[in-house]
């Protein structure tokens, strides 16, 4: 596939994209509702726990209130006080019973009368509050024990039903009762008790002490999941994101679907090294050990693959990117084969464009590219493609002159196909003639292209040039060039173009020399 015919998109990787945009608006402003909502739902519990921590700061308050009433009748006897206890009890809602204590132990009860019980003072929480599971009588039912006691020993005590305090602590949550915990004592929903550490405190909690009293109120934060925000509660919004996504990655896929620049492809490709040297073997007649190679511009594209030179040659050649390619190629291919023994007069072939023939750098990358090997290591042949017409000019004379001296041989390309090649060989210097492949072809079945490998032969025979055959794919044509005396032979016939490492290889067993024929066994 060309990937410069604008025709042929990459379908599924425009797909990718604009997928990657449609979910865009999603991910960037679903979290922000998700976090935004339960950040709400975290201050509105923060919100309720305070004002749970009012209300039964106020209940305290009432109790408190009573046991200061009862607070002048401690020491007293019980028969004379215990009328005024069970008033209390009537005209106060939330508590359940009342008493005077004396030492550390109640000796009158609103419910009771005179009765002893002692109690464990050391158990209240701040020496005022105690939390109770039961007792003998409602053994279902926490109670709240507030006791207040004078300097003298004589103290009151009063008992709250745990009852009122579950509507506290429930009344305000949506989402269930909160929390209450004095000392290692709590209570929960369903006035449930327990020591340690209360349910209510999960992963995600608040919890609040009173300012006045010694407990602490706890809730867990029911934080909403992304579902709940976005398709409950914000589903009109989602919807608009979605169309917004939807929107954004159509025009995506859109724009990605229009006509690229070519040139902009090429010069994105040259940025990321797409373009590498691809080496195909020459050889002198009558001979298998490689004598040189043609280097040849392979471009392997990220999608497709390996792309043929005639698909990006040409419209590299028009941008004048094709100079910075072939220079591109020229230094890796002599870091590949700097370092290798190459056979005495190696030929070594580049393609070069008019564009480059008229870059001021062409001679110094040249010598640079020979001095990367030993002296005399190789022959550098610079061949002149002509599929734009060059302007013989004084500058490109003495270009062509300098390159001379420098030991660099200039042929013609695909000779007789192109611009003026006679026009080239009357005013530059050049050293040799490539025939072209679609002559060699019709050798054997067109007498006129026969004709014209004879006489381009004979013609680089009386300018003394040297010529190489390219496109031999049969043993007649190897056969037939080899009989009219031309210098170099290059096709599938000897081998395909290969990549540089595989070339290193394959030179290398090609300098091998072959085993002997085995010996006959004697009879």
């Amino acid at each position: 596939m060309n990937p410069l015919n604008s025709s042929r998109q990459h379908r599924v990787s425009h797909l990718v994209a604009a997928a990657a945009v449609a979910v865009l608006p999603m991910l960037l402003v679903g979290p922000v509702v998700v976090w935004q909502a339960q950040r709400a739902e975290t201050r509105e519990t923060q919100g309720e726990v305070r004002q749970t921590v009012a209300q039964l700061d106020a209940l305290m308050d009432e109790n408190l209130r009573v046991a200061d009433r009862l607070l002048p009748l401690s020491g007293l006897k019980c028969a004379s006080v215990a009328r005024s206890l069970r008033e209390q009890v009537a005209v106060t809602p939330s508590v359940r019973s009342t008493g005077l204590t004396r030492d550390g132990a109640m000796y009158c009860s609103s419910v009771s009368g005179a009765d002893y019980q002692p109690l464990v003072l050391r158990s209240f929480a701040g020496g005022l509050l105690e939390l109770m599971p039961g007792n003998r009588l409602t053994p279902d039912v926490p109670m709240l024990l507030l006791h207040r006691q004078r300097p003298d020993g004589y103290g009151a005590l009063v008992t709250m039903d745990a009852r009122y305090l579950q509507m506290a602590l429930g009344v305000n949550n949506k989402d269930g009762p909160s929390c209450l915990q004095i000392g290692k004592e709590w209570l929960g929903p369903n006035l449930r008790t327990g020591q340690g550490r209360p349910p209510c405190l999960g992963p995600f909690s608040f919890h609040q002490a009173s300012s006045r009293y010694p407990y602490t109120v706890a809730a867990s934060l029911r934080l909403p999941s992304a579902y709940q925000v976005l398709w409950e509660e914000q589903s009109a919004l989602t919807l608009l994101l979605i169309a917004l996504g939807l929107a954004a990655g159509s025009g995506v896929y859109w724009l990605l679907g229009r006509p690229s620049s070519p040139v902009d492809e090429l010069r994105r490709a040259l940025a990321e090294d797409e373009f590498e040297p691809f080496l195909q073997p020459v050889v002198k007649p009558g001979q298998t050990a490689w004598a040189g190679a043609e280097v040849l511009m392979r471009w392997r594209h990220p999608r497709e693959g390996l792309i043929r030179p005639d698909l990006f040659i040409p419209r590299a050649e028009e941008s004048g990117l094709i100079v910075p390619m072939t220079r591109q190629m020229m230094r890796k291919v002599a870091q590949g084969l700097a370092r290798e023994k190459l056979p005495p007069g190696f030929h070594l072939g580049f393609n070069i464009s008019t564009a480059h023939f008229r870059d001021c750098d062409l001679y110094q990358e040249c010598a640079e590219f020979l001095a990367a090997f030993p002296p005399g290591a190789l022959s550098l042949t610079v061949e002149l493609t002509e599929r734009e017409l060059l302007q013989v000019t004084p500058d490109i004379e003495n270009l062509f002159q300098r390159l001379d001296k420098l030991g660099v041989k200039i042929a013609l390309d695909d000779f007789g196909t192109g611009h003026s090649s006679l026009v080239y060989l009357q005013k530059l210097a050049v050293d040799g003639l490539k025939i072209d492949q679609s002559f060699v072809a019709r050798i054997g079945t067109d007498s006129l292209s026969g004709h014209i490998v004879d006489s381009v032969v004979e013609l680089a025979a009386k300018l003394g040039l040297e010529t190489v055959a390219e496109g031999v794919e049969t043993q007649a044509q190897y056969d037939y060039l080899t009989r009219l005396g031309v210098g170099w032979l290059q096709g599938y016939l000897i081998a395909k173009p290969m990549p540089l490492k595989a070339f290193v290889q394959g030179l290398r067993d090609s300098q091998r020399p072959s085993p002997p024929p085995l010996a006959s066994p004697t009879a």
